[in-house]
């Protein structure tokens, strides 16, 4: 697995142009940004705004615990939900599952 480019967002809003403009193969979002936020960046996203891939994959960090924001995060949309803290390790884990690489 390699990466080519990383593009970044300052908050959901911004995101949907970049990702809308770009070849992007994943996206790597926090749940709490201004304007938009994860949960609504996901749901445009599913619902092909921009002319998005809408099974573009999603991994959304958050610092909110408990299984009412996992379901949540899951009924947007998103393919893996991670909680804040996680280590590297944890991250390339989750980015090799969502992408099946190696």
């Amino acid at each position: 697995m390699s990466v080519k480019e990383i593009i970044e967002a300052a908050n959901g809003e911004e995101a949907i142009a970049q990702i809308g403009s770009s070849r992007a193969q994943l996206v790597i979002m926090d749940w709490k940004m201004d304007v938009m936020d994860g949960l609504e960046c996901t749901r445009r996203i599913r619902a092909g705004t921009d002319g998005i891939d809408p099974k573009l994959p999603i991994i959304l960090l958050t610092g909110m615990t408990g299984s009412d924001s996992e379901g949540d995060a899951y009924e947007a949309g998103v393919d893996l939900f991670m909680e804040k803290p996680f280590s590297i390790k944890k991250l390339h884990a989750g980015v090799v599952k969502i992408l099946g690489a190696g």
